[in-house]
């Protein structure tokens, strides 16, 4: 038999497959390497925008508080000059800007009680506020029909339905529960007035367009005639010309923001916007063309209450920039020691609500 010499592998194999060996090692690490990385910055990243965010929270809640020390400071100085008032001419009424060293800080208040309050359509369960309910609807439609709406929207049907809302026991509740998902009337207060949108003509233009003018505060909380808007005076009365209606409230909107016109261009009481010459023909029962007037003095104040704080807290530069927006409804009690307080808190403003479409009452006529 033959005879045959044993196998030797060859040296160059075993260094061919070590090689193999020694690059696969090298791109495994290479993977893993690229991966921590990956993960490290995306770490890294997380950690700065909760840093961020924490730090637009904390400026947030800071600057809140600047605005509720404002409000306070100025109804302390009211009661000690005995000149209970607010007015669209006074500080608190001027934006303010604060840039710090690592962000920017904006600042925009509202007086709340200058706007329609969508409460006042609300029935009390006795029903012994229909009169009033029914002048609110008109009031409102009235004002609906001043704005500029889309064609789809019809002042009469939204205003009834806004009533309608606040019954559960009337034929709305039906209507609402036939939708996908189902919901009821829920008979309720507004507590912000986007519930506007559930309502079954409401859409999100008209929304838009009506929601600078309407606010959601107690029931029976007066206008303040010096921070209103002339829309919202003018329907108050169908028999008040819109042009009068501004005229009315430029006396409490001339010149700047500022204490040197806050004495001057003011309704200092009741007594004093009663006897306003441009609206005589509507609150003197005598002059009312019907014999009556739809006007009533609990209607209206010259101070205010309820007020809302929008804030916009800027972080970080360029592509690293970030903002937070935060709109808080502060409640100001009359008294010298009254509360002074956040009642409600929305972050989901976007910036055109904090720059340019809500605020419409302002120092100078517009």
């Amino acid at each position: 038999m033959p005879s045959y010499a044993p196998y030797k592998p060859s040296p160059y194999k075993q260094g061919g497959l070590a090689l193999i060996t020694v690059l696969f090692i090298f791109a495994l690490v290479s993977l893993l390497a690229v991966s921590m990385q990956k993960r490290q910055v995306m770490s890294m990243a997380q950690a700065s925008a909760t840093f961020n965010r924490s730090q637009a929270m904390l400026l947030a809640v800071s600057a809140e508080d600047v605005a509720k020390a404002f409000l306070k400071l100025d109804g302390t100085r009211d009661n000690q000059n005995n000149k209970p008032l607010d007015s669209a001419v006074e500080l608190w009424n001027k934006p303010v800007t604060m840039p710090l060293s690592s962000a920017e800080v904006f600042m925009s208040i509202r007086d709340l009680q200058g706007l329609f309050n969508l409460n006042a359509l609300r029935m009390d369960p006795s029903g012994t506020n229909a009169a009033a309910v029914d002048k609110a609807r008109e009031r409102f439609e009235s004002l609906l029909s001043s704005l500029s709406l889309p064609a789809s929207a019809i002042p009469s049907t939204i205003a009834r339905e806004t009533q309608d809302w606040f019954d559960i026991n009337s034929a709305a509740s039906n209507t609402y529960q036939n939708l996908t998902p189902p919901y009821r009337a829920s008979g309720l207060d507004f507590s912000h007035p986007s519930e506007l949108l559930l309502l079954e003509s409401m859409d999100l233009e008209s929304y838009h367009i009506i929601e600078p003018y309407v606010t959601a505060l107690p029931y029976g909380t007066p206008l303040n005639v010096n921070t209103t808007h002339e829309h919202i005076l003018q329907a108050w009365d169908p028999t008040l010309s819109l042009s009068k209606a501004k005229a009315v409230v430029a006396v409490a909107r001339a010149g700047e923001c500022g204490p040197t016109f806050r004495d001057t261009n003011v309704f200092a009481s009741i007594d004093d916007f009663w006897q306003n010459k441009i609206i005589e023909d509507q609150v003197d029962p005598v002059k009312n063309a019907k014999g009556h007037t739809n006007w009533g003095r609990e209607d209206f104040a010259v101070k205010s209450q309820y007020f809302s704080v929008m804030i916009m807290i800027k972080t970080g530069q360029d592509a690293d920039a970030s903002q937070l927006i935060l709109e808080s409804i502060i409640k100001r009690d009359m008294g010298p020691d009254g509360f002074i307080g956040v009642v409600y808190r929305d972050f989901s403003r976007k910036l055109e609500d904090i720059t340019t479409r809500l605020k419409i009452i302002n120092c100078s006529p517009t």
